[in-house]
């Protein structure tokens, strides 16, 4: 009698586990239908909460274009028609919709929305005021309504400060049609409802129906949520009475929150669609089983296949993680893969940064311009480049060694991060040569920013040596600025110019900066 085949005995297998294998199907359905929605809510959420970073990082802007209006001389000389042209300018260079200046009892001084003539009213937002006179730091409003527009306005005031004090308010003010545009970047599903809420719980912008429901109370389940956790997902209906899912997410420095409604109905219809397809892949396979029993290698061929993917995304430059693809041969091979990303990754980063600081290197610098500079041709916007040389550093090495002067680096690295928005890149281009790229930032505003980096970089550093007392070492910073369109049109060329810029300073004698 012959002995049976592999053949028969995997088709003996098959048709022995093919009930099992139907409930286990119809199971792992009903398990993945859970985890799809998991899977779109955890999505959302992320997707509300890069939102909700994205307008901190709008109002960071904003009050940094504020706090270095609040140092214009102008302001402290009375010359308040010259401080005027000087805010108009950061307004047309796309920050903010006006700026106002009010005293301590909330009479407007000027106003951008207003020529020169018949008094102002009042401060639109007095409480606001009050608490930068109180607090002497920089506030974040809710919504409230305009003093002159007499329409919903949101503001950054941040005070004005002379011999310790808070002389004025100056605030600069944003419509909620910008954050409108902000939420309509992102591409949600049309039938998905993106909104912003204030502190309040006030609708500051939203993708549907915007005018409508603008300053606005929230759904109140959505509310009621929110006040009970700065993130999650909550059933609920929206203010047109569509039954929705939530998810939210609240932005860490404006407290403002960002949530995103998903139709009840759109969803279930989506997940439904993929359980259906997923019941029909189920039984295709069980219908198809018997067949495949007959050819071992196509659980080879898949193993092998689910490499494929992360071996292609080593390409990119992106960390893998490969799964266990239950063939001990493909997760050698998964593992191997796993251990080349890491060395590429490990790789790319040494080569666009530098080694002792942890700044941009000059490659990644004069990339990240060049992308700035094509995104500011197509939006009409400009930025600066500093280049950043150190006076007397050589001195520094010579007297004390290079291990004091590789630390002094760092502390200048340090320095100059701290004094940038988040949004800029600090560079090290070698030596003692920094590079500092300014987005958004027409050529005044850069010079303001050099002025300031002088005086912080010239500032004595401590350095501590264990039981030996500190090392204090003083050196002074020359900075060239060159700014775009004016400067140039390409990074070497901003580049370029702001060297020759430093040079001059150099030349005039060291400590100061130069426009290119």
């Amino acid at each position: 009698m012959n002995a049976p085949t592999i053949r028969r005995r995997l088709a003996v297998l098959v048709l022995a586990t093919a009930v099992p294998s139907a409930l286990l199907a119809a199971a792992l359905i009903a398990y993945e239908h859970q985890r799809d929605r998991e899977r779109l809510e955890h999505d959302a959420v992320a997707t509300a909460r890069t939102l909700a970073l994205a307008v901190d990082r709008e109002l960071v802007g904003v009050e940094l274009a504020a706090r270095v209006l609040a140092t214009s001389r102008r302001i402290h000389t009375g010359d308040f028609e010259g401080f005027r042209r000087r805010a108009e300018e950061i307004i047309e260079s796309g920050i903010g919709t006006n700026v106002v200046l009010s005293d301590a009892s909330g009479r407007q001084l000027l106003n951008t929305l207003v020529e020169r003539g018949p008094p102002l009213p009042g401060h639109g937002n007095p409480a606001q005021l009050r608490a930068v006179f109180a607090g002497g730091g920089p506030v974040i409003s809710d919504l409230y309504i305009g003093g002159v527009t007499r329409r919903p306005v949101m503001s950054v005031d941040v005070p004005v400060m002379q011999d310790g004090r808070v002389i004025y308010a100056l605030s600069v003010g944003e419509a909620p049609e910008r954050f409108r545009r902000l939420l309509a970047r992102q591409g949600l599903p049309d039938d998905w409802i993106g909104a912003l809420l204030d502190r309040k719980g006030r609708i500051v912008a939203r993708t549907h129906e915007h005018e409508r429901f603008l300053a606005k109370p929230g759904a109140p389940g959505l509310l009621k949520s929110m006040r009970a956790a700065p993130e999650g997902v909550v059933e609920t209906e929206s203010l047109e009475g569509i039954a929705l899912v939530s998810v939210y997410s609240r932005a860490p420095m404006t407290g403002w929150t960002v949530a995103i409604g998903i139709p009840r109905a759109s969803l279930d219809a989506r997940l439904w669609r993929r359980s259906l397809e997923a019941a029909a892949v189920a039984a295709l396979v069980l219908g198809l089983a018997l067949a495949l029993a007959w050819t071992v290698g196509g659980g080879i061929a898949r193993s092998i296949h689910g490499l494929t993917g992360p071996a292609a995304r080593i390409g990119l430059r992106e960390e893998i993680e490969v799964p266990p693809l239950g063939l001990a041969e493909a997760d050698e091979v998964g593992d191997a893969l796993e251990r080349a990303s890491r060395m590429l990754v490990s790789a790319e980063h040494r080569a666009q940064h530098d080694v002792l600081t942890g700044l941009a290197n000059r490659s990644l610098l004069m990339s990240m311009t060049d992308e700035h500079l094509a995104l500011c041709r197509r939006e009409n916007t400009k930025l600066a480049l500093l280049f950043v040389d150190l006076d007397g550093f050589k001195r520094v090495n010579d007297e004390n060694g290079h291990e004091a002067g590789d630390r002094l680096l760092c502390a200048v690295a340090e320095r100059l991060t701290r004094a940038v928005r988040g949004s800029d890149v600090v560079a090290r281009l070698g030596g003692d040569e920094f590079a500092v790229l300014l987005v958004r930032a027409g050529r005044e505003t850069a010079a303001e920013v050099a002025a300031k980096l002088v005086d912080s970089l010239s500032a004595p550093y401590t350095l501590e040596r264990g039981m030996a007392p500190p090392l204090i070492l003083e050196i002074s910073a020359s900075i060239g600025v060159a700014g775009f369109p004016e400067s140039g049109a390409s990074a070497d060329e901003l580049l370029k110019r702001a060297d020759e810029a430093m040079y001059k300073v150099k030349f005039a004698g060291k400590r100061g900066h130069a426009l290119a």
